[in-house]
């Protein structure tokens, strides 16, 4: 009876298809660090219709910056989703870029 059931859910099973994300990694990093960016400034609007306001400015300036659409954003951040270390390995990549652009911004303040 169990290898019946183990035979018919088998028989049900169907692999999930998973898109290759439509933006290269190297580009899509570079939209994050922006975003990431856009997302701080935010936080200092405390007026939630400003800020959702300024958020629309932000992200159609950002994705016009990176010649990109809202969708092929979407599309290729959904298929990191469902690749946990190639998420991890992508914002890895952001956080250091963020961390180089910091360091930069200190070294100008400082001089």
């Amino acid at each position: 009876m169990t290898v019946c059931a183990v035979l018919l859910l088998s028989a049900c099973f169907k692999s999930i298809q998973v898109d290759k994300p439509l933006i290269s990694e190297q580009k899509l990093t570079e939209v994050l660090k922006d975003i990431h960016v856009a997302e701080a400034l935010l936080t200092e609007t405390n007026d939630r219709r400003t800020k959702d306001s300024l958020a629309r400015i932000y992200y159609a300036q950002i994705f016009r910056l990176h010649d990109i659409s809202r969708e092929d954003f979407d599309q290729s951040m959904n298929a990191y989703f469902t690749d946990p270390a190639a998420l991890d390995s992508l914002y890895q990549k952001v956080i250091l870029h963020l961390s180089q652009d910091k360091k930069e911004l200190s070294k100008k303040k400082s001089n």
